[in-house]
């Protein structure tokens, strides 16, 4: 009977979870969050597929020790962008409020994996031995392992001590929920300094994804369940965010809104279920369109918003002008009337007017609705 290696039953059945939960994630939220979410699993991947080739070159170092030098110079390299990941995306579900305070806690941590990367290679390139090493075909810890893992040990505590302090700017409802992420993750570093024969710090990781999946990424009561970007509840939280920060900080903000044209048609010839997937299509544009904005919600039916810092009004009006065209193009292939098309209408928020939430909102959506009249007096007259 062949003896499997424990590490290898927990790289697999830690990958299989990871792929999973990206499966998943990707099917249900479009959000900068759900974006976020997304790059801690794919680089917790990509850290399991290194360990695991490593662990493969050091059996078999006679064939294959250049894969062991590969995997554990990727391991070396990347997990600690792993937690600068977790850090972003923990920053996702807080308020603006407390926010140089913690941009200083952000810069220690990009600091820390620049510094991590550069000295890694470094010692790699010129075979310093400071992290690892190998002799006679044998991996060895370097001088400065220990060191540097209690660091990493250090910056995941100091990554739970971020959430614990800075916990009242959280927005969401289950704030104790994300304490997990750096909860299990520093468990798992912990058991890994002290047990080398099997990785416990990406199943740590894991662990705390797959616990804030269910409390965040599936269950996000500001998500729209058909597009996965925000919906309307969202959106007022983000923008009352924006509009109070702006009155604040005295720094302006854009809100564009988009109603799709002649979607009614669609409806009618094709079906709701055509209609529906007319929906996720045009928001599925916007999200790669204003891939850089603060927030992009569905604000009912066939209306969506963006809230972005860029108040370049050319700017604007090219992205606009591309969800234009690549609406065109989606409207080309699936055979929709040829009237089908987007009405917009944005502002620039001056925190001088001291506008309200409402009136900002009914301003954007009154100029969204005048050029979706000039459209139908064009159509009118073909």
């Amino acid at each position: 009977m062949v003896e499997v290696p424990g590490w290898v039953v927990l790289n697999f059945f830690t990958s299989f979870l990871l792929i999973l939960l990206l499966i998943f994630q990707n099917k249900t939220s479009r959000l900068q969050s759900g974006r976020k979410y997304s790059a801690i699993l794919v680089c917790t991947l990509i850290l399991l597929f290194s360990e695991s080739i490593g662990r493969v070159g050091e059996v078999h170092p006679n064939e294959c020790l250049f894969l062991a030098k590969i995997g554990y110079y990727g391991i070396f390299l990347l997990d600690p962008v792993d937690i600068l990941f977790a850090v972003s995306y923990i920053d996702c579900w807080m308020a603006n409020k407390n926010s140089r305070p913690r941009d200083y806690f952000k810069a220690a941590f990009l600091a820390f994996a620049l510094i991590n990367g550069v000295m890694v290679t470094i010692s790699t390139i010129f075979n310093l031995r400071w992290f690892y090493y190998f002799e006679n075909q044998t991996y060895y810890r370097g001088s400065m392992f220990m060191a540097r893992a209690i660091l990493v040990m250090v910056f995941i505590v100091l990554l739970l001590i971020y959430v614990v302090v800075f916990r009242n700017d959280f927005m969401s409802e289950y704030k104790n929920m994300i304490l997990f992420l750096p909860i299990f993750a520093l468990i798992g570093a912990i058991m890994q300094v002290f047990v080398s024969s099997i990785d416990t710090t990406y199943a740590g990781i894991s662990l705390g994804c797959l616990i804030l999946f269910f409390f965040f990424q599936s269950n996000d009561v500001n998500m729209d369940y058909l597009t996965g970007v925000l919906n309307r509840r969202g959106l007022d939280i983000k923008m009352e965010e924006k509009i109070k920060n702006s009155q604040t900080t005295g720094r302006n903000f854009a809100a564009i809104m988009m109603d799709i044209d002649n979607f009614k048609t669609i409806n009618d010839t094709f079906g709701h279920e055509e209609g529906d997937k007319a929906i996720k299509a045009v928001a599925d544009i916007i999200v790669l369109t204003f891939d850089d904005a603060l927030a992009i919600g569905r604000f009912g039916g066939d209306e969506f918003c963006v809230i972005t810092d860029n108040v370049s009004r050319i700017e604007l009006e090219l992205k606009i002008e591309h969800v234009r065209e690549r609406l065109a193009k989606v409207k080309q292939k699936n055979g929709w009337d040829d009237h089908v098309d987007v009405s917009c209408g944005y502002e620039i928020y001056n925190y001088t007017q001291n506008m309200s939430m409402q009136e900002f909102n009914e301003h954007i959506d009154s100029l969204m609705y005048s050029q979706k009249q000039e459209h139908h007096m064009i159509q009118s007259e073909e």
